[in-house]
Parts: structure tokens; sequence; C-alpha cells
């Protein structure tokens, strides 16, 4: 490989586009006279081999180079070297193929330093070593020879004498690359170790640190399922319990709902067979006013204060009838909430209404009694003397009469104590069955919130792809 064609633009002392040609592959002088730029040819070819040491042609910088540094109007240098690869074996690696080789460097003032191989942008050291590889090392001291220096060559010591030898011969590159090499790999040696030192001291103990974390954190999953599923256990026990007592109740009302429909039939025959003696009475009262005079006329009003008296009671009797089938009615709309309730307390309420049954009862049989004596009364006032079958006078009898009304009216208040008594107990009741209602339904909430988070866990269990077994 050979120079063919120099081309100089801008370059020191040729402000002007030359181009040198005809170059002879083995030898070139230039010649001239003093001035006429001869140096400056050998000095363009350093600069495109991209010589170093800007004093061995004789610039202090880059800038130097241009054509009177730019002070003229020109402020770039180009130079370029088309290099004949006559034998592509001997060439450049990676330019066999090539037979003209053309290096170009340009510097701009107040810019940067460009290379380009074949019109394509390179980086110095790809233009290096592309020289390099065919033994032409700009930046050897021994590259270019001035004046003087052969006597100093001739005189060089062995080793100065090998060290010129390696760099005609290219093996000075291949040194240079290894220790190049060699300093890369001290310095990733010991970036090594730090990642050695770092991965001891810092990521292994972290590791450690969370392998047990991961451990305990597997230990609380374990424990926090055994707690959920003991939890929905329990949720399930105290639901089945409630359920139990729902259903207990439901049959207790169910019982007394049976014994209040006997205690209504009771109070329909007891009703009928007052109507009966209304009767009876009304048909003594129709018979007397035909037949009695004078005493017969006391006894009529007395048998119509009896027969106002019978009114009354059973006024009352209807009354409280009304009460009893309102509190009925209250106690079948609270058959599907009530949850829980205390047999004694049942058995209570149930004696207590058999008892205001008895003492209904007692005071209907009391008013018969008195219908009865104001019949034997009839008879007697009829005979004349005014006393009945049972030997009494009309003032006894009156006395008696008047003592029954009195245990009537304190039958009748007793009964209505207790019908008020039963009343605060079934207000007291309502109470503790919305109580218990509320409680059951924040008992079926926290199961189905429970329910949602086993689901939920179930759910993060299957997309870990976790296994129970």
């Amino acid at each position: 490989m050979y120079i063919k064609e120099v081309t100089i633009d801008g370059f020191k002392s040729y402000a002007q586009r030359v181009t040198l040609s005809n170059f002879d592959p083995g030898f070139n002088a230039i010649t001239g006279l003093n001035g006429s730029g001869k140096s400056n040819i050998l000095d363009s070819l350093c600069f495109v081999m991209g010589i170093k040491n800007l004093s061995a042609v004789r610039a202090q910088n880059l800038q130097e180079l241009v054509y009177k540094q730019g002070s003229a109007g020109i402020t770039k240098a180009t130079v370029s070297i088309v290099f004949h690869n006559d034998v592509p074996a001997n060439g450049p690696s990676g330019y066999e193929d090539k037979e003209f080789i053309t290096v170009t460097r340009q510097v701009v003032i107040g810019g940067r330093d460009k290379y380009s191989i074949n019109g394509h942008a390179a980086q110095q050291g790809r233009v290096a070593d592309l020289f390099q590889s065919v033994q032409l090392n700009v930046n050897n001291p021994h590259f270019l020879i001035m004046q003087g220096r052969v006597t100093k060559i001739m005189n060089m010591k062995p080793h100065e004498i090998l060290s010129l030898l390696e760099e005609a011969s290219g093996t000075k590159l291949y040194e240079r690359k290894k220790d190049s090499a060699m300093k890369t790999l001290t310095k990733k040696q010991t970036k090594l170790d730090e990642i050695d030192e770092l991965m001891d001291t810092e990521l292994l103990p972290s590791l450690h640190k969370l392998e047990k974390q991961c451990e305990q954190y597997h230990e609380y999953s374990v424990v926090g399922q055994r707690n959920e599923t003991l939890k929905r256990l329990c949720v399930a026990y105290d639901y089945m319990g409630q359920k139990r007592i729902i259903e207990s109740s439901e049959d207790e009302l169910a019982n007394m709902a049976a014994e209040i429909q006997d205690m209504d039939r009771q109070h329909t025959e007891l009703e009928a067979e007052a109507a009966d003696k209304a009767s009876d009475v009304a048909a003594l009262q129709t018979e007397k006013e035909l037949q009695a005079e004078g005493e017969v006329k006391e006894l009529k009003q007395e048998v119509d204060q009896l027969s106002m008296q019978l009114t009354k009671d059973k006024t009352n009797w209807e009354n409280k009838q009304e009460v009893l089938q309102s509190e009925q009615a209250v106690l079948l709309n609270l058959h599907q909430q009530l949850a829980e309730l205390n047999q004694e307390e049942l058995d209570a309420k149930v004696v207590a209404a058999t008892a205001a049954r008895d003492d209904a009862a007692t005071a209907l049989e009391a008013t018969e009694h008195g219908v009865e004596a104001a019949k034997r009364e009839l008879a007697g006032a009829e005979t004349g003397d005014g006393r009945d079958e049972s030997n009494k006078s009309l003032q006894e009898r009156l006395a008696d009469a008047y003592n029954a009304q009195t245990a009537a009216d304190a039958e009748a208040k007793a009964a209505d104590f207790k019908q008020k008594h039963l009343s605060k107990q079934a207000a007291e009741q309502r109470k503790a069955l919305t109580s218990k209602h509320k409680e059951a339904t924040a008992m079926r909430q926290q199961l189905d919130q429970a329910q949602a988070r086993v689901q939920k866990c179930k759910q993060a269990l299957q997309g870990l792809n976790y296994n129970a077994g």
C-alpha cells in the first residue's frame, strides 16, 4: 500500500485547494525553493495520520494549522490522503476488498476535530489502528528522522533498537493493546472484589434475614388460617345455638296460641250461657211486672239493679276480652321475631291468664247466684212472706247482694291490675326480643364478614398456587 494522492485545503500555507498526485510506490522526494511549503506537505501527512506531538509539526494547537489561524476568512483545514491498496493481503485488516482507501481529517476554528475513512465518520482510535496495522505509527519518536538524528540512531542502545524494530514491525500495537487489556482486567477484578465484599457484608446477611422473615411470615399465615377456622367454627356454633333457641320459642308460642284458643272457646261458651241467663231474667221481669205490687216493685228494682250490675260486669268482661284479643294479636305479630323466651315467664303468664279467666268465671257465677236469689225473692214475694228458699229476709238478701257486688268490684280491680302487669311484662319481652333480634343480626353480619374474608383468602391462595397438602 502506498500514497496515491494528497489533497490539501486551508492547511498552513495552502490557502487554496491543492492536489498532489503521481507519487512513486517506492521513493519520493519533495524539492523547491525556501518558503515554498515543502515541510507543510510532510506536516499534512502527519496531521492525517493523527500525530499527537504538535511540536513536531511546528504548532502549539490545532487552530494554528489553519491558514493564518482563520484571520484570512478561512476557518477550517482539511487534508485527504488516498492510499492504493495494491496488495490486499498486506493491507489494513477489514479493507481487503478495497482498492483505494481515503483517509480525511478536518479541523475547524472553535469547533471539533473530525476523521473519516472512505467518506464515513470514524473515531481517532480506529484511524490509528488502521495505520498501525500496516506499521505506520506517526506517534513513534523514530517515525520521523530529522536532520542530525541519523548519528543518534546509530548510537542507540539494544533495548532502544528493539523498541524501534517493534514499531517498525507493528508488534508494538499489540503490546499496547495487551497493556490496555491488562489494565481493564485489573479494574474489572477490583470491581469484582468490591462486589464480592458487598455480597459478603451486606447482601448475604440481608438475604438470610429475609429468609428468616419469610419463614416467620409462613408460620404467621398458618396460625392466621387456623385462627380464622376457629373463628368460623365459633360463629357457626353460636348461629346454630340461636337457631335452636328460636325453634324452641316458636314451639312454645304455638302451645300458647293453642291455649289461648281454648280460652276463647270457653269464653264464648260463658257468653252464650250469660245470654241465656239474661233472657231468663228478662222473662222473670216481665212476669214480675204483671203480678207484683208494693214489695214486688222493690224486688223489681232490686232485680233491675242486679241486671244493671250484670250488664256492667258483662261490659267489663267484654272490654277485658278486647284487651286480651289485642294482646293476642301482638303475640301473633311477634311470633316470627322471638329469639329467646324463659319457660318460667311463660308459665307465669299462662297461670296469670288462667287466674284471670277463673276470676271472670267466678264473677259470672256470683252474678248467676244473684239472679237465682232474685228469682227466689220474687217467689217469696208472690207467697207474701218476703223470704226465699234459704229462709232469708229481704234486708238480708239485699245485704248479701251488696257484699257480692263489692266482692265482684274487687275482683274486677284485681283482674285489671293483673292485666296491666301482663301488659308491662309483654313490653319488657318486646324489648328483650328486639335486643336479641339485633344481636342475631349482628352475629349474622359477623358471619357474613367472616365468610367474605375466608373467600378472599381462598382466592389469594389460588392466585399464589398454594397447596395445603
